[in-house]
This record gives C-alpha cells, structure tokens and sequence, in this order.
C-alpha cells in the first residue's frame, strides 16, 4: 500500500463517485498499485485495456466506470497513446522492489511522467480525448467521441461531423445520444434505454422550437449536461452532497432538467404584471361568484312566487 493511502483525499473522492464504503475504496486503489507493480512497472497501465484492469480489481460492475472513477479521483491520468492511462506520480510512490525491477531489465519509468504530457496540458491543446474516460472527464462534446474500442483514440467532431451513416429516426444520430449520456455524473447513469429516447424526444421539441438543425440542438443539450454534472461533482468534491442525491440519468433526461439552467430570473416589471393579472383574474372570479349567488337568489324568489 502506498504512503499516504488512509489519509488521502483522492481515495475519499474514489469512494464518493463510486458509491461505495471508504474501506472498499482504499481496496480497489490497493489493487490498482498491486497490478500496476506486477504488470506495468513503468506506469503505463492503459497499456492493459479496461476489462484487465477490472478483472484485476474484482470489480463486478462496468469496467468503464471504474477507470472512469480513478481519473475522476485523479488516481490515473489520461494521456495520449499508447500509453493511455498512466498511475498518478508513480515514480514518486511506487515500491522500492518496482524500481529494483525496472534497473534489473534496463528499463525506466514511462517518459510521459517527465514530458509534461499530463491529462491537463492534453486537455488544453483540444488533444485527443480518451474514450474510456469520456464521460469521467466531460470537456467540449466536440472532443469527446466514445467509441466501441476502449483503447483507441479520436479527435474528429463528434456532433458536426459525424462518421457514421447509420442514423436514428428523425434523423438523430446515434453519436449524439452517446455523448450526451457520457456526460452525465459517473455512477449516477441508470435507465439508459429511457434516458436515451427521453433525449431523443428532447432534441426533436429543441430544435422545432428554436429553429434549429437537429446537431444543433444535441450539442446545446451536451454542453448544458456537462456543465450540470460538472456542478454536482464539484458539489460532491467539496462536501455539499453526495452520489446519492444526484439524480439517475433517467430522471434527468426525462424531465428535461438540462434545461433548468436557462430559465432567468423575472423581471421586477414581469412580477408587477403577474401580479396585476392575478389580482384580475381574482377579481372577475369573485364576481362571477357573486353573480352566481344572486342569479339563484332570483331564481329562488321566482319558484317562491
């Protein structure tokens, strides 16, 4: 186990995206460096694809979250291939036997520790983006295309050039739901099969609504479930909630919370004319009221009579 293991905040972070106990966290990170010593000493461990290293871990669950967690937690970093993914400052931490091991067979530490080719200068370039972490690390849609290879990279533009030919109905490309899903909070993505269509759905009444292209509409809906994800995990990181209060990704798409965001503030004119049409509308009831009451009055005196 790694110096500093029980106190540091990245496996508390782990545990929190994970949804699962702190104990259990500091377990998997145990495991990650155990496989790592074995099978990459350099550090490269993206090397190995994401159903190795979950294998490794006794992971039960999608392996592409759990990759996707540990970059969260800043556990691994995202670099470009073929390394892929790299141990957090392994060369600092790692065992002395893993150093022992790299002079043994002529070999050092990866040379992206010391490039300077980290997930944050790759970000900032608008650098390729790894697939397994595309929804762990939801940065500009146009840079973030999952694919059906988990060590493979791509830099095209996901929703304004898509590749593919096949296309959902009403024109709605597959490419564009997948990245809108990716972009929801990791470990919060349930009821895909109905979040999906409720996307679809949304990026139809989108783009009818506002005049758009149908691309269009998908990448307003993208950047807007980035950056509400962004802020429930920048929430979950500084305490102010946890996993569990983020709502599933079905609950979400469903009820178009994306769209939240956009509605402003009323005016102080717009809550004087609300207020006045309510008082309005107020008044004419309780005249129609009246007026009701008196015209049964009548009708009683002419039954009397």
């Amino acid at each position: 186990m790694l110096e500093g293991t029980y106190t540091s905040p990245k496996i508390r972070r782990l545990a929190v995206v994970l949804s699962i106990p702190w104990p259990q966290a500091i377990g998997l990170a145990g495991l990650l460096w155990r496989f790592t010593a074995k099978h990459a000493p350099t550090g490269e461990i993206g090397r190995h694809d994401d159903e190795d290293i979950a294998t490794a871990l006794e992971w039960p669950g999608d392996s592409s979250e759990l990759v996707a967690a540990f970059v969260r937690s800043r556990l691994l970093d995202p670099v470009p291939k073929p390394a892929r993914l790299l141990v957090h400052d392994w060369p600092e931490h790692a065992p002395r036997y893993v150093r022992a091991t790299l002079q043994r067979i002529g070999r050092d530490f990866s040379p992206v520790y010391s490039s300077g080719e980290t997930w944050e200068n790759v970000r900032n370039e608008a650098a390729v983006v790894p697939t397994t972490v595309a929804s762990a690390v939801p940065t500009a849609v146009e840079t973030a295309v999952p694919t059906t290879s988990s060590s493979t990279y791509t830099s095209s533009s996901t929703l304004t050039s898509a590749s593919t030919t096949t296309a959902r109905k009403a024109g709605i490309q597959k490419e564009w739901t997948d990245v809108i899903w990716a972009a929801w909070v990791p470990g919060r993505k349930s009821g895909k099969k109905v979040a999906v269509a409720a996307i679809e759905r949304s990026i139809r009444d989108l783009a009818k609504d506002e005049g758009m292209e149908l691309k269009e509409a998908a990448s307003v809906i993208a950047h807007q479930t980035r950056d509400d994800a962004a802020g429930y995990i920048k929430k979950i990181e500084a305490g102010e909630t946890e996993l569990q209060y983020v709502p599933h990704g079905s609950t979400y798409f469903k009820q178009e919370r994306w769209n939240d965001g956009n509605e402003s503030e009323p005016t102080a004119d717009e809550i004087r004319d609300a207020r006045i049409a309510d008082e309005i509308r107020q008044a004419r009831a309780d005249m129609d009221g009246e007026l009701d009451a008196h015209s049964e009055s009548l009708e009683g005196l002419v039954a009397d009579a």
